[in-house]
């Protein structure tokens, strides 16, 4: 009878990170959207800035910081520049009225962003 081992836990923190990392993402540009729409923009900005601020910042991540980009930021900019984009989304939902959220989201931005240079220390 063989046991199956548990996985480790380099292995089991870095899902973790990667995790967390795809969930800020999608919380970036929900936030982002969250503030275009309820950011006090007259009518036509409304829609403007409410869809049009995420799909920019799509278009951007799709082209420099996805993990597969051709022209990927390089490693000691990225986390920089990750983290930047978090938090100024959780400022965004701040100011839009979830102070609550935006909080959550700085936290957790944080926390990701040092877990992952952890990691990236370890090898």
């Amino acid at each position: 009878m063989s046991r199956r081992r548990a996985p480790s836990t380099p292995v089991a923190v870095t899902g973790l990170h990667l995790t967390l990392a795809f969930v800020l993402e999608v919380a970036m540009l929900a936030g982002v959207g969250y503030w275009g729409f309820r950011g006090g923009f007259t009518s036509p900005w409304t829609y403007i800035v409410g869809i049009g601020f995420p799909a920019v910042l799509i278009v951007l991540w799709g082209v420099f910081m996805a993990p597969h980009a051709a022209r990927r930021l390089p490693e000691p900019i990225l986390p920089i520049v990750a983290l930047v984009l978090f938090l100024s989304s959780a400022v965004a939902l701040m100011v839009s009225g979830q102070p609550v959220l935006g909080w959550i989201m700085a936290v957790v931005a944080v926390a990701n962003t040092i877990l992952g240079l952890v990691i990236e220390r370890r090898g």
